[in-house]
C-alpha cells in the first residue's frame, strides 16, 4: 500500500519518495524513527492502528503516539482477518472450533503480526469467542506467518485484511471470517465473524499518515493537502481497494481526534478482557 501510495505522491509533488520498511511488532520502529528524527519534514510514517494502541499494553512501548507523533491524516480503514492453514479441512469457522476441540494438543496455536502484549488480546478474545484457551506466537511480518500457516506448522493466524488477501487468492491461507461489520467489495464471499457466529470479534481498524511531533505546523499542513489529494485520486483509491483498504481521508485536527477516541476506546476493551492498561 505504501508504495502504491509513493507512486502517486511522486506525481502529485513532482520529487522522488522513497518508501523504507521498518519491521518489527506492530510496527513500532515506524513510530520509534518519527520520535528520534523528522523534524525537517522529510520523513513521515505510514502506521495502521494496533501500531498506536499497543502503547496501552507495555509502558516499555518505544513511542507515545499522543506526544511523540503529529497526526497528519487518516489514510482508510480496513479490519482483520481470520484465517487457517490450508492443511486443514476446515471451511468455516464452526468447522475450525470443531476441529479445535476435537483432536491432540498443539492445535489451539495462533499467529499474528504483533507485540507479545496485542498477541496476549487476540488469544484472549479468540479464547473468550471460541471457548478453548488459545496459544499465542508472535511473528516478525506476514510473510513469515503465511509460510507458516501454508506449511502447516501454525494452524491459523490473524492478520489485517490487507496482509492476508493476496495469500488467500493464492490458496497458501484459507480466510474463514472478517471482522468488519460488513462484507467487503473486494472479497464479498468471504463472511464477517458476526455472520460466522462470532459477534464479539467484530473490530474494524484504520491506518494513518504521521509526522515527527516537533514538525512545524506548516510543514504536516503541507504534508496533510498532497497525501489527501493523492489518496483521494481515482486510480489510487480503486488500487488500494483492491487491497482491502477503503480510502478516508482527514484535517490532521480531525485525525488527532480519532486517535484519542481510539485510545480511549481501546482503554476499555482491555478492561473488560481482565487486561490492565498501562496508560
Amino acid at each position: 500500500m505504501a508504495r502504491l501510495i509513493a507512486t502517486g505522491l511522486e506525481r502529485r509533488v513532482g520529487r522522488r519518495v522513497t518508501v523504507e520498511n521498518r519491521p518489527g511488532g506492530t510496527g513500532a520502529a515506524a513510530g520509534e524513527a518519527l520520535k528520534y528524527g523528522g523534524a525537517d519534514g522529510t520523513m513521515v510514517a505510514f502506521m495502521p492502528s494496533p501500531s498506536l494502541v499497543a502503547r496501552l499494553f507495555t509502558p516499555s512501548y518505544p513511542f507515545d503516539p499522543m506526544t511523540d507523533l503529529a497526526p497528519i491524516t487518516t489514510a482508510g480503514t480496513y479490519i482483520d482477518a481470520f484465517a487457517v492453514s490450508p492443511k486443514i479441512e476446515a471451511r468455516t469457522v464452526a468447522e475450525y472450533v470443531a476441529w479445535l476441540k476435537g483432536g491432540e494438543a498443539g492445535r489451539n496455536k495462533i499467529g499474528a503480526t504483533a507485540t507479545d502484549a496485542m498477541l496476549q488480546y487476540y488469544t484472549r478474545a479468540l479464547g473468550r469467542e471460541f471457548g478453548v484457551p488459545m496459544e499465542g506466537q508472535a511473528f516478525r511480518g506476514t510473510a513469515p506467518l503465511v509460510n507458516d500457516m501454508e506449511a502447516g506448522r501454525v494452524p491459523a493466524g490473524v492478520a489485517g485484511l490487507t496482509s492476508f488477501l493476496v495469500a488467500h487468492r493464492g490458496n497458501r491461507v484459507r480466510i474463514l471470517a472478517t471482522s468488519g461489520s460488513k462484507r467487503v467489495s473486494v472479497a464479498p464471499d468471504l463472511p464477517t465473524a458476526a455472520e460466522a457466529g462470532y459477534p464479539g470479534l467484530t473490530m474494524e481498524e484504520w491506518y494513518g499518515f504521521f509526522a515527527a511531533a516537533s514538525m512545524p505546523p506548516a510543514l504536516v499542513d503541507l504534508w496533510n493537502g498532497a497525501l489527501v489529494a493523492t489518496l483521494q485520486d481515482k486510480e489510487v483509491r480503486e488500487q488500494l481497494a483492491q487491497l482491502g483498504l477503503e480510502v478516508e481521508t482527514s484535517t490532521p485536527a480531525v485525525c488527532a481526534d480519532r486517535l484519542a477516541a481510539h485510545m480511549k476506546k481501546w482503554q476499555a476493551t482491555l478492561q473488560a478482557l481482565g487486561m490492565k492498561p498501562t496508560l
